[in-house]
């Protein structure tokens, strides 16, 4: 029992210093990042947030895309506008995760034309 405490704990740790390393800044800092951001550091920054929303508009839609699976064949319900709705969301999130890796591409491009 001891060991697993151990590890566990060793893991927590690591994930708490992992999250106090990340270089991306919080949703709220963003618009002041962006309008403030002068350097390369900066510019690394918000492509890694950009980044990370990529991934999480790609999971998101990966959800609904199941959902719309889930809702085919349902016997009650307006399962057909159920289905609509999270294949249209499916759709808005995948192209909302393009934009946002265009982003990215655009801060980490500006970023090393700046000299990292």
């Amino acid at each position: 029992m001891k060991r697993n405490l151990g590890v566990t704990l060793a893991g927590v740790a690591l994930i708490l210093t992992l999250g106090a390393c990340s270089s991306t800044p919080p949703v709220a800092e963003i618009p002041e990042a962006i309008s403030s951001a002068s350097t390369a550091a900066d510019h690394q920054r918000i492509a890694d947030y950009f980044a990370k929303k990529a991934v999480s508009y790609e999971t998101e839609a990966k959800q609904h895309e199941k959902m719309v699976a889930s809702y085919s064949g349902r016997p009650r319900g307006d399962a057909g506008l159920w289905a609509a709705h999270c294949s249209n969301l499916k759709t808005k999130l995948k192209e909302a995760a393009q934009e946002a890796r265009a982003l990215e591409k655009g801060h980490r491009d500006l970023a090393e034309s700046l000299g990292k």
